[in-house]
């Protein structure tokens, strides 16, 4: 099956992403931090607010929203996708 790719919206930045896929992204990078510190240094609340902050306040990052027919709706970083 071949996957097909439309373009919802580009040039987005984190806050003007659907709720669920900002919650995903903010978990995910939650989950590495846990993994890149040290013991101790992190609990998953602290890291979730951190990311939380990362995200909402200094992330200058350009998103692309798309569906895909397999994947359903997801968001990408503008740099790394590729037509």
């Amino acid at each position: 099956m071949k996957e097909k790719i439309k373009i919802i919206k580009q040039h987005l930045n984190f806050k003007e992403l659907p709720k669920d896929i900002k919650k995903t992204i903010i978990e995910n990078e939650a989950n590495a931090m846990l993994i890149s510190f040290d013991e101790g240094v992190y609990t998953k609340r602290t890291a979730l607010i951190d990311a939380k902050i990362h995200y909402e306040k200094f992330d200058d990052t350009k998103y692309v929203l798309y569906h895909s027919s397999i994947y359903g709706t997801q968001a990408d970083n503008q740099d790394e996708y590729l037509i």
